[in-house]
């Protein structure tokens, strides 16, 4: 199984946001590259074999995210797909871009057959990505979030909870991969974060008096990869919200932060994947990809075609995909407007 890179780094002090240190550092996070390493041709579009539209969707947007792709055309790994995912992911990425202008079936690895719901597919395919990037031995928490997956994609979320008559405040600290946003009464993603970071007031009955609480939760770490899912789907009828939730080409997510003031953390839109249809049960998935050149595609099975930022910003988003970097030089200033450019 693949063997994740082994450094002696130990970290001896915390980044001052109160996370413990692991005992030790699995991936050098200086290694993680967020722009592309080099100009790739598009790559191949993903043949259908039976409900697998959502399985190809997930998997375009996973292939141009650009730290997740540098790594996996630049490492050799364990070459065991059977068993390892990142041996999966690394087979399938190399096949993308091996085979511009042409139509690839996706490996046999991945699970297809019924109509699937993309997000729980994402989150199954980072999670077992994860698993492989640990080693057989028994590792601490903090250590498993140094892998090279959970430098990617993850961050850390804060729990306040703050008793409204002492004032006395308890923190919890959880790692994330991603971020759910109810959207029912939200018009856009900035709305939408600003319902997840909103204090909610909590009351606690003990047997002599009522005690209020109020708990907030904020982005603690952000992560290098911000991965946003808006919760179109209910949880039981699996009926759809069919709504138009606006987001942005550029994202600074500082404002929803424990520490809301400081320098600006902008993120850059990569990749839309989009759900058209009533139901979770029916419908189609497709996606939108920023490739290497900076040229958006509308990725929609073995279709691949150019596509605008104009069009990509216009769609009904379920997942967005984010990444943390300064702009590329030749584009315009990073902004949070929610709006198309004309």
């Amino acid at each position: 199984c693949f063997q994740p890179k082994q450094t002696t780094c130990v970290m001896a002090v915390t980044s001052g946001d109160g996370i413990a240190p692991p005992q030790r550092l699995l991936f050098p996070p200086e290694a993680i590259s967020l722009t592309w390493a080099q100009v790739q041709h598009i790559g191949a579009g993903l043949r259908n074999v039976g409900n697998t539209c959502f399985l190809n969707a997930t998997l375009q947007c996973l292939s141009y995210t650009p730290p997740l792709s540098n790594y996996m055309l630049s490492e050799s790994f364990c070459d065991d797909p059977v068993l390892c995912m990142m041996c999966t992911m690394q087979e399938h990425i190399t096949e993308v871009f091996a085979n511009s202008g042409k139509v690839i079936e996706p490996l046999g690895e991945f699970c297809r057959g019924n109509q699937e719901d993309a997000h729980e597919f994402l989150r199954h395919i980072v999670s077992a990505m994860q698993s492989s990037c640990l080693p057989g031995t028994e590792l601490d928490m903090r250590t498993q979030e140094t892998s090279f997956i959970h430098q990617v994609f993850g961050g850390y979320l804060r729990s306040r909870v703050e008793c409204l008559n002492c004032k006395a405040v308890s923190d919890t600290l959880e790692p994330f991969m991603d971020v759910a946003l109810e959207i029912q009464t939200a018009p856009s993603v900035a709305k939408a974060l600003e319902q997840f970071v909103r204090p909610e007031q909590l009351v606690v009955v003990l047997t002599f008096a009522h005690k209020s609480h109020s708990l907030r939760l904020t982005i603690h770490r952000s992560s290098n990869v911000l991965t946003v899912a808006l919760k179109r789907f209910a949880d039981f009828s699996g009926g759809k919200l069919t709504k138009d939730v606006k987001y942005p080409e550029y994202l600074d997510l500082r404002p929803f932060m424990s520490q809301s003031q400081g320098e600006p953390e902008i993120y850059g839109l990569y990749a839309v994947l989009v759900h058209s249809g009533s139901s979770c049960d029916s419908g189609h998935y497709f996606c939108y990809i920023k490739a290497s050149s900076g040229q958006w595609y509308k990725m929609d099975d073995s279709s691949v075609a150019v596509s605008d930022i104009r069009s990509v910003l216009s769609q009904q988003a379920y997942l967005l995909f984010y990444i943390k970097g300064p702009r590329v030089p030749g584009q315009e200033q990073p902004g949070c407007s929610s709006q198309p450019r004309s």
